[in-house]
């Protein structure tokens, strides 16, 4: 599943070559975003100024130089919004059209190697057909999106933890009784630790909720599969009792299914939960910063804040977020692995089937 593309010498510089320029973009993607955040503090501060002139100007302001700034990545530059978006729509729609190039070219060398490894076999496995079509398809492109997302998670982290941690001393912790100090000064970076925590229970629940999806996952594709290749079958044997022969393959599929959505039912509760939570639990403790001393903590300073808390924690939670996706790409794992065991067994077998052909004759 990875040595077909990453080490074969036929495809090993492509892979590796744009893989790394995709990274790159993912990385130039974060910094942009964090220099937009200053727009946006500007922007919130404009409205609470009743600001007018400034307001529009960073909406529809164009100065090349600026643009040049961003293209470097100067931490002071403050871009409009038609400059940013100059900057950013040119670079993610490459970005976009050459992951999908990227992402079919991997499908391509897998599905050479796995037609390879399957010719000339008698292996009976089932759903053979749809594992090499739908779930190669699957594989890379969903590794991918986990990979890159998870890179661009980390450098989220990287950029925008010291920033939350900065914001974090205009919360006002003192009037926590609960809140840890250390001698005899609060614990620094109150959200950073919001943050974290939030992401561990989190994690907990998470697995706790859904350990069972990527097995119930699994074995719906399974007999999927099997109802699928009993319908094609069937095609042949039009007018006959077909209901009385398939309807009992579907109920097994129903069965499954209803397993599936009862533990999907648990997951979809607490994602939705845990994402009222997220979504509110930074506003909830920086809105006393912004109405104890709002000269200081200005609305574009709260909203810049909230921004990187978002930021923060969406990093932390990548896992949580993902949880569906993650359990489809297991699953799609375990029968390309099942199809890539059963597969290369019977070919060894039949080459020393051949081989022992072979020693008889020559004894002869």
């Amino acid at each position: 599943m990875l040595n077909s593309f990453f080490l074969n010498r036929s495809r090993m510089a492509y892979a590796w070559g744009f893989l790394a320029l995709l990274l790159t973009i993912s990385w130039y993607n974060v910094e942009l975003s964090s220099i937009f955040t200053r727009f946006n503090r500007d922007l919130f501060n404009a409205l609470q100024n009743v600001d007018s002139e400034t307001f529009w100007s960073l909406f529809l302001g164009y100065d090349i130089d600026n643009v040049i700034l961003m293209l470097t990545l100067d931490d002071e530059v403050v871009p409009t919004f038609v400059e940013y978006v100059s900057v950013i729509l040119p670079i993610s729609a490459y970005a976009f059209w050459q992951t999908r190039r990227y992402t079919f070219a991997w499908r391509e060398a897998n599905t050479r190697y796995y037609l390879g490894l399957w010719e000339g076999t008698s292996a009976q496995l089932e759903g053979a057909s749809q594992r090499m079509q739908e779930d190669l398809k699957a594989f890379g492109s969903t590794l991918y999106s986990l990979f890159t997302g998870l890179f661009s998670a980390t450098w989220t982290l990287i950029i925008f933890l010291p920033q939350l941690w900065e914001v974090s001393q205009y919360v006002p912790v003192e009037t926590f009784a609960w809140w840890p100090q250390i001698g005899g000064e609060p614990l620094g970076g109150f959200l950073v630790w919001v943050a974290l925590g939030l992401t561990l229970s989190g994690m907990l629940v998470t697995l706790f909720v859904g350990w069972r999806l990527p097995r119930l996952e699994y074995q719906n594709e399974k007999v999927e599969a099997h109802f699928r290749k009993e319908l094609v079958l069937s095609e042949d044997t039009l007018g006959k009792r077909i209901e009385a022969e398939l309807f009992p393959i579907f109920i097994t599929v129903r069965r499954n299914y209803y397993r599936l959505f009862n533990w999907s039912m648990g997951m979809d509760v607490w994602q939705t939960l845990f994402g009222l939570l997220a979504g509110n639990v930074a506003l909830f403790f920086l809105a006393n910063a912004y109405f104890e001393a709002p000269e200081v903590f200005a609305l574009g300073m709260l909203t810049q804040s909230l921004q990187f808390f978002a930021r923060v924690e969406g990093s932390m939670t990548y896992f949580i977020d993902r949880w569906p996706t993650i359990v489809g790409f297991i699953a799609v794992v375990i029968r390309l692995m099942e199809f890539e065991r059963s597969v290369g067994i019977e070919a060894l077998a039949a080459r020393a089937r051949a081989a022992g052909r072979a020693g008889g004759q020559t004894g002869a």
